[in-house]
């Protein structure tokens, strides 16, 4: 949506920009081959050629009214936050390992396989 107006003037080398406005449509000097509406957005970025000048004469943009509250942890009272931090459980203590359970007595073949010599 057209926000602000460009006009130039090519002899002496200067474009300016201004309000977009009932009073400046409706004005009957406006030579429409030498104005064209802009967005807010390429008003905000045009460029003029180089050695031109660029008169900006469109209002300032006003501040916003409220500026967004500070992200708060605590969400406030009455509202349901939108996600619950998990909770982790309580560390509980480990059992100490039980010690080396003695060895189970060597079968038969395994006693049988020592004692045979090696070739």
């Amino acid at each position: 949506m057209a926000t602000a107006e460009l006009g130039y003037d090519v002899p002496q080398t200067r474009a300016w920009l201004y309000d977009l406005d009932a009073a400046t449509i409706a004005g009957t000097s406006r030579q429409r081959d030498m104005i064209m509406p802009l967005c807010r957005a390429h008003a905000d970025r045009i460029k003029v050629p180089v050695g031109w000048e660029l008169d900006d004469r469109r209002a300032p943009e006003p501040e916003p009214a409220m500026t967004p509250p500070e992200p708060s942890a605590e969400a406030p009272e009455g509202v349901e936050p939108l996600f619950k931090p998990r909770s982790r459980p309580e560390p509980t203590e480990m059992p100490e390992p039980d010690p080396d359970p003695e060895p189970a007595p060597s079968s038969l073949l395994e006693r049988a396989f020592r004692a045979a010599p090696s070739r």
